[in-house]
């Protein structure tokens, strides 16, 4: 018998959801990916719950048509939006054993210490992301566990959401019979997207979505940053809806299919023909394509600027040397890597994660999607006691391959 776990990715453009099976406690295979419009998301957050619960029943029944087994009471969710914020934090435990051993127990004291910060009202930690253990002050290790000290530190970042938000993620999960578990969407992306070698030598992990544009900085393997700007591909539409004085619908048809990010390689004399996505044609329907690509530049050259602006602030703007790793739906735009040179100074490249499907599809904007896949399989906590989606699945993988 297969285990399957189901992981969503609530876009603002697309809904994208990810049927993972589990082979083995340490291997799973993408078995069935849907992608749905998104109806009632904007910028990552449900504003319009009855319209997303229309759209993830539909979809529900979509997968359960292909495969009965497809039936899902808990899945995990992606929290993305700029309502995210960050902390650093640090807890401190003694160690409880007689001879100095350090145990499971001294990390779960020293976790709960650096989660026990005050936020505010409307403010719900989401997750817990562990940087490293300190021992005795001095010896700074990943997993201090079988090693001996009398003191042990943790360094943690904090993730937290805007209470309304989780809420309305819960209740689209209670109508639609689903109970959710929380990951850091953006993370979980970049988790994914960057490779060891990316995090050891420092890089920036970019994900272009629809309603947002998600940074998150690493150095040293460790994650130093994570920001959620309010701008993506839905902001360069509307750009081109204005441009060209048509309807939002027609203005994305035209993005994609003759879209440019870098304006000086298009080429010259290029015309766009949009009788082909107009109902009426008439002389004036024909644009020059640099012309087209001047508005998306502009767009994402302020989209740059943003993140730019931010890995200044961190003191690592031009200064990660495994450079700009790009995804999301938006990195498939055509000279994106060239006009990201130009604005980070950095090498840039578009996320290709090692795995046999995403081989296969190369699209993007699933790769959040299969973070969350990732993230709940390598047991890390979504940062909230008692609810620990990997704790069910690790023992319902006990029990089935009776490790």
């Amino acid at each position: 018998m297969s285990s399957y776990i189901l992981a969503l990715d609530l876009g603002s453009s697309k809904i994208k959801a990810l049927v993972a099976q589990i082979n083995s406690p340490d291997s799973w295979q993408v078995v069935f990916p849907v992608i749905r419009k998104s109806q009632g998301i904007k910028q990552g957050m449900i504003d319009n719950l009855e319209m997303t619960v229309t759209e993830l029943d539909n979809m529900l029944n979509e997968m359960e048509g292909v495969n009965r087994n497809f039936v899902f009471k808990q899945a995990t969710v992606g929290i993305g939006g700029p309502h995210l914020e960050i902390r650093t934090s640090k807890g401190v435990s003694v160690v409880s054993q007689p001879d100095g051993k350090i145990m499971e127990d001294d990390k779960e004291r020293a976790l709960k210490a650096a989660q026990a910060c005050v936020l505010p009202a409307n403010r719900v930690l989401t997750q817990t992301i562990v940087k490293n253990y300190i021992i005795d002050g001095i010896t700074k290790v990943k997993d201090p566990t079988g090693m001996k000290g009398l003191r042990l530190e943790i360094e943690c970042l904090l993730i937290d959401a805007f209470n309304p938000i989780i809420r309305n993620v819960d209740r689209l999960g209670e109508m639609s019979g689903f109970n959710f578990y929380h990951l850091i969407l953006p993370y979980a992306g970049a988790e994914i997207a960057l490779t060891h070698q990316d995090k050891e030598l420092g890089a920036a992990a970019l994900d272009l979505g629809a309603g947002t544009t998600s940074l998150c900085v690493y150095e040293d393997d460790d994650i130093l940053d994570l920001k959620v700007f309010p701008v993506g591909g839905n902001n360069i539409t509307n750009d081109i809806a204005v441009g060209l004085k048509t309807y939002v619908d027609v203005a994305e048809k035209i993005k994609i299919s003759e879209g440019l990010a870098l304006a000086k390689k298009a080429p010259k004399g290029a015309i766009v023909d949009l009788s082909q996505y107009l109902e009426a044609a008439d002389e004036e329907n024909k644009i020059n394509k640099r012309f087209l690509a001047e508005i998306i530049e502009a767009r994402l050259s302020e989209i740059f600027e943003m993140v730019g602006n931010r890995l200044k602030e961190l003191d690592r703007f031009g200064k990660l040397p495994g450079g700009i790793v790009l995804f999301g739906g938006g990195a498939q735009m055509p000279l994106i890597t060239e006009l990201a040179k130009e604005k980070f100074k950095l090498p840039v490249r578009i996320a290709k994660p090692d795995i046999e499907w995403y081989k296969e599809t190369s699209d993007p904007s699933f790769i959040p999607a299969l973070g969350l896949v990732d993230l709940t399989l390598r047991g890390l906590s979504d940062g909230r006691e008692g609810e620990g989606l990997i704790k069910k699945i690790i023992n319902a993988l006990k029990r089935h391959f009776s490790l």
